[in-house]
């Protein structure tokens, strides 16, 4: 992978920006869209998510394990920036070290109150960036 992509989206995801939302599809073809807010890039092929709802997105990643997570920044409201990361969904934690991990970064967000149900744990497969037009 591109490094300079990987450690944009490695900032990106660690933000934790409002904006970054998970899409994805069941075996019948169902999309779904959730917004992710506590998310950490551990190292360079792995992000821990925590899920305390999004229950439709939930039952596509256990049906696909298929996932597009989009940090998407628009910081003058005319221009954009910001990554497509394509993941498949390895673990769904409600113990050990990830989980306790992201249970931390949930306690240090607006949503500490929000009950953690489980830890996502996804492997990164490609990094693109959100437009992939040339000036």
């Amino acid at each position: 992978m591109d490094k300079q992509l990987l450690e944009k989206a490695r900032t990106l995801i660690n933000a934790n920006y409002i904006s970054t939302t998970l899409s994805t599809v069941s075996k019948d073809y169902d999309v779904n869209i959730a917004v992710m807010t506590v998310l950490e890039m551990i190292d360079d092929q792995t992000i821990i998510c925590a899920r305390f709802g999004a229950e439709k997105t939930y039952a596509n990643l256990k049906e696909t394990g298929k996932g597009v997570f989009l940090v998407l920044l628009t910081p003058d409201n005319q221009t954009k920036d910001g990554v497509r990361i394509y993941v498949e969904l390895i673990g769904d934690q409600k113990e050990g070290e990830f989980f306790d991990r992201i249970k931390k970064r949930l306690g240090q967000t607006p949503y500490a109150g929000f009950p953690l149900k489980n830890c996502l744990v996804f492997k990164i497969n490609a990094i693109l960036p959100v437009s992939m037009l040339k000036k």
